[in-house]
């Protein structure tokens, strides 16, 4: 089984960078081939455009969705797209990590989603919408770093709602639409607040959550 870890965090040292150090561990402790694709090291362009396209349609009105349906028809994505493209048709398992950020992803990691899941390579043309999208058969889950502690995600708290409402945008509109089986998040509530002990029972309780979801 081949696991793709897209991760979205610039500090190395960061607990959630962490996260993704020990579910790729773990996994290859399964057995499991596992890659991190770590978009600010790799200093991954969020902002789509016409160079996502080696060449470009001779349509007379130009329409980035369009383009990028005909960039898969022809081969003509930029290498930096058909690099994440492979890694995602290779995986059995896609894992988004990253912190929270205005309770949505950071930046970088929604510019992943617009370019890499483009339309034609993971919806549109060949492909439907949920049971008969692409990834179909396929699994995969966020794991997620918050500022904030837990009791602020209650529909009672601070926030006044559950972070599975915060993040059904993603669980449905992204993951859950081209197909993926959405399992449920891992989430370590405001790490930058807890002690070193608190940190390495949440490392802990990953590692289990893993062997539980993956054996």
């Amino acid at each position: 089984m081949n696991i793709l870890i897209v991760h979205a965090h610039e500090n190395a040292d960061s607990f959630c960078s962490a996260l993704a150090n020990i579910a790729k561990s773990t996994f290859e402790k399964e057995g499991y081939e596992v890659t991190i694709s770590d978009l600010y090291k790799k200093n991954f362009n969020p902002v789509g455009g016409k160079h996502d396209f080696k060449k470009i349609s001779d349509a007379s009105y130009y329409k980035y969705a369009s383009e990028q349906i005909h960039a898969q028809q022809n081969n003509l994505f930029s290498d930096d797209l058909r690099e994440e493209m492979e890694l995602l048709s290779k995986a059995d398992v896609l894992i988004f990590n990253f912190p929270l950020w205005w309770f949505s992803m950071p930046a970088i990691l929604k510019g992943w989603v617009d370019r890499v899941l483009a339309y034609g390579y993971a919806y549109g043309g060949d492909y439907g919408f949920y049971d008969k999208g692409r990834f179909s058969g396929k699994k995969a889950f966020l794991c997620v770093t918050t500022g904030s502690p837990a009791n602020f995600y209650t529909e009672t708290g601070s926030h006044g709602r559950t972070l599975a409402a915060i993040l059904k945008n993603i669980h449905q509109g992204i993951l859950g639409l081209i197909g993926f089986e959405v399992l449920p998040d891992f989430v370590a509530y405001g790490v930058s607040r807890i002690t070193d002990v608190e940190r390495k029972t949440i490392l802990e309780n990953y590692m289990t959550y893993i062997q539980k979801n993956f054996q």
